[in-house]
């Protein structure tokens, strides 16, 4: 008879063994949790990081900017003083400043108020509008500023606005900023034309224009010269290296020394001569703080105290 093969019974886990097992899983878990935590937390103070070197780029950069308007505001500081106004710092940090008188550009309300239409009429057709186009906006723009609600030929008035469903215009007041200029119907020929048009206009200072300070498109708007005696002013500015903003620039002493050159041209010198100015009033400081790839712009408009007081303030623009 066949010995039975004895069978091998399982001994029951006891309850102890079950909770050490159970702690382990926990201890594990936590520890995934922990790892998971701290490679997260890692992750957010590296970011912290990186935004506090980048904010205080930032503010570095702004810092030298606000200097860099500080020095160009100052009565004693030329546009001519290069070395002052463009500086390298510790660091590799940079200051870059420009001083510009605002008679480089076409004053808008002067402009309309004078109703002198030429020079906006002359740089109109030179960025491609028709002669209908600029006499057809201009007359929006006199309407535009005007007190009154005579709508002129190719103008509008507050009964064309309102059907075209633009409830609080014309204000019948002088433009407040040059971007204002934009609501005017029409504007949208002008920007298709010239994406920077706005760089061409001022709402500040006496109407005259700078002839040490006007480009080329501004002159010749300005004065009906031809594009070959602008030319011949703009060699003049630029001095024998030939290019503008350098330490042998020209500047022009007297209005009276560009009669040459008025002369040839289709105005009478008397007329020209009391359009322009050899300094504006109104400077427009431009001034760049450079901390390595950062970068910040503050533009000022002001006009400067002759008697070393402080500077009044008419623009301020950061970006």
């Amino acid at each position: 008879m066949a010995t039975p093969t004895p069978t091998r019974r399982r001994r029951p886990v006891s309850k102890s063994a079950q909770r050490t097992g159970a702690a382990l899983l926990l201890v594990l878990w936590a520890i995934a949790v922990v790892s998971f935590a701290v490679l997260w937390l890692a992750d957010v103070v590296n970011l912290e990081l990186q935004g506090a070197t980048s904010s205080s780029a930032g503010l570095r950069a702004r810092q030298i900017a606000l200097s860099g308007v500080a020095i160009g505001l100052h009565p004693q500081t030329d546009p001519e003083d290069y070395d002052l106004l463009n500086q390298d710092l510790d660091g590799g940090d940079r200051m870059e400043v420009r001083i510009r008188g605002e008679g480089g550009r076409l004053n808008i309300n002067r402009l309309l108020q004078n109703q002198d239409r030429m020079p906006l009429k002359n740089l109109f057709m030179n960025w491609g509008l028709t002669d209908i186009e600029a006499d057809t906006l201009i007359d929006k723009f006199i309407d535009w500023t005007d007190e009154d609600d005579f709508r002129l030929i190719n103008g509008a008035e507050r009964a064309d606005y309102l059907a075209m469903g633009v409830k609080d215009a014309p204000p019948n007041r002088p433009f407040r900023t040059v971007a204002e200029m934009a609501r005017v119907p029409g504007m949208e020929l002008i920007t298709e034309a010239k994406s920077d048009w706005a760089e061409r206009f001022t709402v500040f200072g006496d109407g005259r224009i700078d002839v040490n300070e006007a480009d080329a498109e501004i002159l010749q708007a300005a004065t009906a010269l031809s594009p070959e005696m602008v030319e011949g002013i703009l060699q003049q500015r630029r001095g024998s290296d030939g290019i503008e903003g350098t330490e042998d620039d020209f500047r022009f002493e007297a209005v009276e020394q560009l009669a040459g050159w008025a002369r040839g041209g289709t105005m009478p010198w008397e007329m020209l001569s009391e359009k322009l100015t050899i300094e504006s009033p109104v400077k427009r400081i431009d001034s760049r703080g450079i901390v390595g790839d950062r970068v910040r712009r503050i533009s000022v408009v002001a006009t400067q105290n002759p008697d070393g007081g402080p500077a009044t303030y008419l623009l301020w623009e950061e970006d």
